[in-house]
């Protein structure tokens, strides 16, 4: 009886042919779209999943209430103290990030490393990394100890053993002490080599004790059983009591495999950054296209309800029973879903490669041959099908014989209304995800086009290195010696880049303030790009500037007292730093600089010259002959260090890569509502071509009685256009509430305006318009005597 089923059920797809490529080609757009989305989201999820022992392991992050932000580091000596003082946290393990890449030798092979830094021994077992070499128990324990990837391995000492090797670091001898796997694709974290804590702990046991200095990235696992909130109630009373001021900060407990999705909005992160809004925001939108593809289906089937009335009619007659016609019509369904299964499967191993490069994935084409996931699928197209054709099935089934057999049936008031439901409902979720796709856009280019106080294009950055430390005006007026270079600063300090949070005191009320402190030179505002609103900048005439002489910026006069700039100028101020005081005077206000992505509150600035801390040189070019700078800048660094190779960085790309979650979102969104609309439209459009085949009658009428083709037009397509605003009018507050939310997690964030949704609306509507107008246009330029002609 099955294949009796399916036989009648394609026999059915093939006669009606317009009606099942609308039907199949929007279910297989849907069933793309959601299997894009899917593999996306379930990659994301993957993520830390792996680790032993993964929901006993937590990172602990500050909250700190001063700057209106989370830090993912924190001070050293918080895990150590929880360790000795409650026994369920079993153990802990601490990694504090290089940011400037040091130099690698072995034999004749020198590389600048990335992605590295200082590792309690623990590390290892704490994100369960595989030793190729080495143990775990003796690895990372004294002073000048490296463990390094199997990638590093290779790349310094081929096949050959590297424990015991000697590696120089920065000139200094360091042995091996560990070889462990890379990790794995699926870890928040990748580093090549770890340096051992023990090297900070020797040379600054200052840091490894100071409940005021952060620069940890910590993790603790805890005993089962353990009651985190009230560990987390603990944590708090141990920072309160031990750091300086009661409010600095505040720690709180993030589960381990939580972290690669829900630390987006940390600052001094080192992870592999998610976004579980993204997530949110895709598993919903691929709902909504395969919701608005049923629709379409019921809409399209209970339509043409009536020109199967006589074949319900004539099998009940003959001894159907109504179970037996709702199995066949809902076969029918599930073969449509199936082919456009198949269709969607096609389309995704198409997309997939693509995606996989947007997105930084390795999502594999072959993932759709795996067992599992091949159940999942003809599970989803079984779904899908009877969801689809239940409610026609059902209605189609329940006509009686002898109204179907005396012609007594024209669809029904109540199937038109349901068709008008649909309709309204459909376009109730395209608006929705039109108005969020342009909410997510706008928001994107706010964040990456807005003034952020300094101007951050044609910045070209250099690390100093080696002997330059000792030689900082020669190096800089080399690299500047160029018609192409426009100005130079020497400094340590960028918007994008490491900066120092530090401590200044008010001299006036002795209080001290936290600030975002930036070490510069003379041409440090001129070439950043600073907007000096009062005072003066640096001067090299005035020798006092270096040791007296400080410019902060509008939150930090503020935080200070001032709401003028003038007024602030001459105000004094003490920064303490190790054993020695720098005091000196406000020469200078300049405009707010935003140091980190808009998502983040902007902090008091403070800068000042300090010549010992400089760790980078930063140029202004021209924007023209890119190629011819670089040039020269990479010949004058020959003449300057033989032993570091030449390296740049454009600053802009710091930004690029802090909005990079919200550029993925903004793109696959935009890609997949206009999946939706296409969707939609193509839905709309079968019913437009059913509507107009029913009238066609009327239409010859009216048109020989003398109505024009524009009325006509306008005739067929206003009870369409009527259902678009009531489905404006529906989904305005929905939409309003989800982007209102969404906006809710960026500091700085555009305005919800009419202007929005009119856009959403006049989109939408002239695309259905197109899509209405064109087939009521043909079908009012019909020729009259055909349809009169039929009986």
């Amino acid at each position: 009886m099955f294949n009796s089923y399916l036989r009648i059920g394609w026999r059915n797809l093939v006669k009606n042919k317009l009606f099942s490529v609308i039907n199949i080609s929007g279910m297989a757009i849907s069933m793309t779209s959601f299997l894009i989305i899917s593999l996306f989201v379930y990659d994301e999820l993957k993520f830390d999943k792996h680790i032993e022992d993964v929901n006993l392991k937590y990172r602990i992050f500050n909250e700190h209430f001063r700057e209106g932000r989370d830090f993912a580091i924190i001070p050293a000596v918080i895990a150590p103290t929880l360790a000795a003082e409650y026994p369920e946290v079993e153990y802990f393990t601490r990694f504090m990030n290089l940011y400037t890449p040091p130099l690698f030798e072995v034999r004749n092979k020198k590389f600048t490393e990335d992605k590295g830094g200082l590792a309690d021994p623990s590390f290892f077992k704490m994100f369960s990394l595989e030793l190729i070499e080495g143990n775990a128990n003796n690895a990372l324990k004294k002073p000048n100890e490296v463990g390094i990837n199997k990638t590093l391995k290779e790349k310094y000492f081929g096949e050959s053993s590297a424990l015991g090797q000697s590696i120089k670091i920065n000139g200094e001898d360091y042995n091996v002490t560990a070889v462990f796997e890379d990790f794995p694709k699926h870890t928040h974290l990748d580093f090549n080599y770890l340096i051992a804590m023990e090297e900070l702990a020797t040379a600054r046991p200052d840091r490894m004790s100071d409940w005021g200095w952060s620069g940890m990235v910590t993790y603790i696992k805890l005993k089962p059983g353990t009651n985190t909130l009230l560990l987390e109630s603990k944590i708090k009373d141990i920072a309160r009591g031990k750091a300086d001021e009661e409010d600095f900060y505040t720690p709180h407990l993030m589960p381990l495999k939580d972290v690669h999705l829900h630390a987006y909005n940390q600052s001094w992160d080192v992870a592999r950054r998610g976004n579980i809004q993204t997530v949110y925001v895709l598993i919903a939108t691929s709902i909504f296209i395969l919701v608005i593809a049923i629709l379409n289906f019921v809409n399209l089937s209970t339509a043409r309800a009536v020109s199967r009335v006589k074949e319900v009619g004539l099998r009940k007659v003959v001894g159907a029973v109504r179970i037996q016609l709702i199995y066949q019509f809902i076969s029918e369904s599930v073969i449509i879903a199936f082919i456009a299964l198949i269709i969607g499967v096609t389309l995704a191993s198409a997309i997939l490669p693509s995606l996989n490069s947007f997105a930084d994935k390795d999502i594999p084409v072959h993932i759709f041959l795996e067992p599992q996931l091949v159940v999942a699928l003809m599970s989803l197209a079984i779904l899908t099908g009877i969801a689809a054709g239940s409610y026609p099935a059902f209605y189609i089934s329940g006509f009686r014989p002898a109204s179907i057999l005396a012609n007594r049936l024209s669809g029904g008031s109540e199937s038109t209304l349901l068709r008008k439901g649909l309709v309204v409902l459909q376009f109730v979720l395209a608006f929705f995800l039109i108005v969020a796709s342009l909410t997510v856009s706008q928001q994107y280019n706010y964040m990456r086009n807005t003034d952020m106080g300094f101007n951050k294009d044609n910045l070209i950055v250099l690390q100093l290195r080696g002997e330059m430390f000792e030689r900082l005006e020669t190096t800089k007026q080399t690299l500047v010696n160029h018609p192409n270079i426009l100005s130079a600063t020497l400094g340590y300090g960028l918007p994008g880049e490491a900066y120092a949070g530090e401590t200044i005191k008010d001299k006036a009320t002795n209080k001290e303030y936290s600030v975002s402190m930036l070490t510069a030179d003379h041409d440090y505002v001129k070439t950043v790009g600073l907007e000096l609103l009062a005072g003066r900048d640096f001067s090299k005439e005035i020798a006092t500037d270096e040791q007296q002489a400080f410019i902060l910026s509008e939150s930090a006069i503020k935080m200070l007292g001032y709401d003028n700039p003038e007024d602030a100028l001459q105000h004094e101020i003490d920064w303490q730093y190790g054993d020695s005081l720098k005091r000196g005077k406000v020469i200078g206000v300049v405009k707010d600089v935003q140091l980190n992505s808009m998502r983040e509150s902007i902090t008091p600035v403070v800068l000042h010259i300090f010549k010992s801390s400089y760790s980078s040189v930063t140029l202004r070019i021209k924007p023209t002959d890119v190629s011819t700078t670089l040039s020269h800048l990479k010949k004058s660094w020959s003449t300057l260090t033989a032993e570091w190779p030449f390296e740049y960085k454009f600053l802009d790309d710091n930004f690029d890569k802090m909005y990079k979650s919200e550029e993925k979102l903004n793109t696959l969104f935009s890609f997949f509502t206009g999946f939706a609309i296409l969707v939609a439209c193509v839905g709309l459009l079968g019913l437009v071509i059913y509507t107009t085949s029913q009238k066609y009658k009327e239409i010859s009428i009216r048109k020989v009685l003398g109505a024009g083709e524009g009325t006509l037009v306008i005739q067929l397509a206003k009870n369409y256009m009527l259902l678009l605003c009531v489905a404006f009018f529906i989904a305005i507050p929905f939409s309003y509430y989800a982007s209102w939310r969404w906006l809710q997690e960026f500091t700085y964030r555009i305005s919800i305006t009419p202007t929005l949704f009119i856009k959403a609306g006049l989109f939408i509507m002239v695309i259905s318009l197109l899509t209405v107008g064109l087939q009521s246009l043909k079908a009012a330029r019909a020729n009259p005597v055909d349809a009169l002609k039929e009986q």
